[in-house]
């Protein structure tokens, strides 16, 4: 954003009207930094607690609720010191004690996945990814991902992370009745295209990829393999989706919120000394000079806390996942991945109506206080619009499988033309303060 003409506000020109619209509405019953001004964003603050977290049923896959402890344990005293380089090398002086943490809590991340090397510097998955290029690649280097409509995420395509990369990306052939890349087309396409990094894992993980043959393709082209665990990185540390490392991945780059349970933040983990090298000289001194060290033991907390639960808790978001699945599809919705059981992970995907836009439908699930996401699924006839919803925050609040029936009444009837969203709305928060958590 950029400060207008009268240098009290910011505008955003190059957005859309609403967005511009929305941003001057905000800013125009206050002047910046005074009382009344902070008064306004501590009541939006608190607002926004009540709505989502006290009285919201949140579905969306790309959060999650941290445990008290994790959240308790984040503190912003220790990430306001610098931190510079490897323990006992570090540029500032004093930070003995911070690398112990520094040491423990990457220890536990790679842990989580198994793995002999990891960074969790970075402050997104995004951000990881763009270390691997940056590691493993050069400048302009074809690179082959999941088409978008089939999960794959911006920062595997030229507008996010591949892009400011100058990357060539190429879009993986897909078969969409398993879900997957097309394994069987996989040689040949990469004969042809030639990538030096192939980009697994997607916004969207209703079943794993069939990680052999792919890598036996990628291996014999000569490309390497790197697997965004962003949305099933707790399963992974559950042991309850796949190993990609074990299957022969290169590097996994990953949410450390979402399904992991930690704070905002990103890792990388790999058992490639060369790969992990490259990577994370990438990360320092390349994307990170200091990074948030405050979010260290907290994070340290979400991976003890998989490692010793991650089975049982992947176990509970999976089977939550199929419970919802099931009892959506009796109630009318058409579900994706019907024939396979649903779904293999706590990603449940529901196809709109042709009648039925994604907007449409988040918006009124919204108003109903039903938190998901738009997105698109494969499908014989080409990609559809759908609902994409996660169950790790209810499962974190203290929901099961049993609860799903519910859960899955209240959205069918939020999505009717029966009654209006908000008179669902106080059914679902007499349900969610029916949780621990």
């Amino acid at each position: 954003m950029t400060l207008a003409a009268s240098g009290a506000d910011i505008s955003i020109p190059w957005a859309s009207g609403a967005a511009q619209e929305r941003v001057a509405q905000i800013q125009a019953a206050t002047e910046p930094g005074t009382p009344a001004d902070l008064e306004r964003a501590l009541r939006a603050v608190l607002t926004h607690v009540r709505t989502m977290d006290d009285e919201g049923l949140v579905l969306y896959a790309g959060t999650n609720v941290m445990s008290d402890a994790v959240a308790a344990a984040h503190d912003p005293k220790v990430g306001i010191r610098p931190s510079l380089g490897d323990p006992a090398e570090k540029v500032q002086p004093g930070l003995e004690d911070l690398e112990v943490l520094e040491v423990l809590t990457t220890r536990a991340v790679a842990a989580t996945m198994r793995a002999r090397h990891a960074d969790a510097r970075v402050q997104s998955a995004t951000l990881g990814n763009l270390a691997v290029y940056a590691g493993l690649t050069e400048v302009g280097a074809t690179i082959a991902s999941l088409p978008r409509w089939a999960g794959g995420h911006f920062s595997h395509h030229p507008e996010g992370a591949a892009g400011i990369r100058g990357h060539r990306v190429v879009e993986l052939p897909y078969d969409p009745t398993a879900y997957d890349v097309d394994v069987d087309a996989l040689p040949g396409f990469l004969e042809r295209e030639r990538p030096e990094l192939i980009v697994l894992g997607g916004t969207v993980m209703l079943f794993p990829h069939r990680l052999g043959r792919i890598v036996d393709a990628a291996k014999a082209a000569g490309a390497r393999v790197l697997y965004d665990a962003s949305h099933v990185a707790g399963l992974l540390a559950g042991e309850r989706f796949q190993d990609p490392l074990a299957d022969g991945a290169d590097v996994v780059t990953f949410s450390t919120y979402k399904s992991y349970g930690g704070p905002p933040g990103g890792a990388i983990a790999t058992n490639d000394p060369e790969v992990a090298e490259r990577v994370f000289a990438a990360v320092y001194p390349g994307l990170t000079a200091d990074y948030d060290a405050g979010r260290f033991r907290s994070l340290g907390l979400a991976a003890a806390t998989l490692l010793s639960d991650g089975a049982a808790y992947a176990a509970r978001c999976i089977d939550s996942a199929r419970a919802l699945a099931e009892a959506l599809s009796a109630s009318g919705q058409l579900v994706a991945g019907a024939s396979r059981g649903f779904t293999d992970s706590h990603h449940v995907a529901v196809v709109l109506p042709e009648a039925m836009t994604g907007d449409w439908a988040v918006g009124r699930l919204a108003r109903a206080g039903i938190y998901v996401s738009s997105t698109h699924v494969p499908s014989a006839d080409g990609p559809v619009a759908a609902l994409r919803l996660g169950t790790q925050e209810l499962v974190t609040r203290g929901f099961g499988p049993t609860d799903m029936g519910e859960v899955a009444t209240l959205i069918t009837r939020a999505l009717g033309d029966g009654e209006a969203p908000c008179e669902v709305r106080a059914e679902v928060t007499a349900l969610r303060r029916r949780t621990a958590r």
